[in-house]
């Protein structure tokens, strides 16, 4: 195979695409500003440009000749990516759909425009801000514009709580603005899918676990979910219908919603490959390799996809700290845990006194761990188990 994939950035979460692509046979490339990020030591040739940098990333892929452009795991690179396969007339969302989808603002403007349940958002840079009065004692979410894994994400309620968190919000954003918008009671959940011809032909919901409050980073994803079969559906449709009036007809998809009663509330959306290692858990619960999927899709080579089928009890359990210091963990039950049957695998990102800080986004993980279960009751005992055995802490 002579086809060439350009995978922007290297960091954790984009180590399995370019593993996966090379195992296929597809020549691979990656980009970022970080050289140090590891998936760059597993591609063929890497690249320090910065993944935002629209046209000398452009460049780049007309240099390489490149055969697919892939932004697994972050919203950052994912109008970069649109506008390379537009260009070079490649498998990929339309530009003006990847713009909505990883701007937050944008995006809550586009959902209150189309009558979809959405949460009053305010855009927040250095010439807006909110008034005072919003804070009446309900909950609010301050966010990033355009970022990320959960960085620079905080759940408050005063104006007080505003302040001394604004700036780190529009710090994380690459264009510097922020979002305020009402905090939406109820379960966090994630859909991980495919979408052929406008429809959805495979997808899996997860329940998504979160860190305690003021942040929202997921801790984890646990299969299958506890959603009512009405609320699975109506949170398809709903996702469907988004992608659709946006022009985005087939590739992967990730989808972060919250269900409160019979309502569905869309939280993020993005036409990727998510993070957390829900690749892991898709190919666990449904015996599918969605990375192969997703790397073939953005060559435009055919994968096939399975039949619908029930997921199999599966969680990926996203380790962190719950506050900053020295790592530290009981070794001889992170051993006896690794023989377990129902532990698939038990990763430890760093050594024990490692200094760690406290889990307040997807950069302060930890490791993680792939669980399996009979069935959801003993797959949630499992977990417990393993937390408690494991005992992670930073002293």
């Amino acid at each position: 195979m002579n086809k060439t994939l350009l995978v922007l950035a290297a960091a954790l979460y984009q180590i399995p695409p370019i593993e996966t692509a090379k195992r296929m046979g597809y020549r691979t490339i990656t980009t970022d500003n970080a050289p140090g990020n590891p998936g760059h030591a597993l591609a063929d040739a890497s690249f320090e440009v910065d993944t935002t940098e629209i046209d000398n990333i452009l460049a780049l892929a007309r240099r390489e000749c490149i055969s697919g452009v892939s932004s697994p795991g972050t919203d950052v690179a994912v109008m970069t990516a649109a506008h390379v396969s537009e260009q070079l007339h490649l498998p990929g969302p339309p530009v003006t759909a990847a713009c909505v989808l990883t701007q937050k603002y944008q995006f809550r403007e586009f959902l209150r425009r189309a009558g979809f349940d959405c949460p009053r958002a305010f855009l927040v840079n250095e010439h807006q801000a909110p008034d005072e009065e919003l804070f009446d004692g309900r909950a609010w979410l301050i966010k990033p514009n355009r970022s990320s894994g959960s960085k620079g994400i905080f759940i408050l309620s005063t104006y007080e709580e505003f302040l001394a968190r604004v700036a780190e919000s529009r710090a994380f954003s690459v264009d510097r603005t922020a979002v305020l918008e009402e905090f939406v009671n109820g379960t966090q959940h994630t859909c991980e899918g495919v979408l052929q011809g406008g429809r959805i032909a495979l997808a899996l919901i997860t329940d998504r676990d979160t860190a305690p409050a003021p942040y929202t980073a997921t801790t984890g994803h646990r299969v299958p979910t506890r959603l009512p079969a009405s609320m699975q559906n109506a949170a398809l449709r709903i996702i469907e219908d988004v992608l659709s009036r946006l022009g985005v007809t087939s590739g992967p998809f990730d989808c972060d919603f919250v269900a409160s009663g019979k309502h569905v509330t869309l939280i993020e959306m993005a036409p990727r490959l998510g993070g957390n290692s829900l690749s892991k858990v898709f190919k666990a619960a449904l015996d599918f390799d969605f990375v192969a999927y997703a790397v073939a899709y953005a060559c435009a080579d055919p994968y096939a996809l399975p039949e619908s089928r029930q997921p199999k009890p599966v969680s990926i359990v996203i380790l962190g700290v719950e506050k900053s210091g020295r790592l530290a963990w009981n070794a001889t039950e992170a051993d006896a845990l690794r023989q377990e049957d129902w532990v698939d695998s038990l990763i430890l990102d760093f050594h024990q006194g490692t200094p760690v800080e406290q889990f307040s986004n997807g950069r302060h993980r930890v490791g993680e761990a792939l669980i399996v279960g009979t069935d959801r009751k003993d797959l949630d005992s499992r977990i417990a188990e393993l937390r408690r055995r494991l005992a992670l802490t930073a002293v």
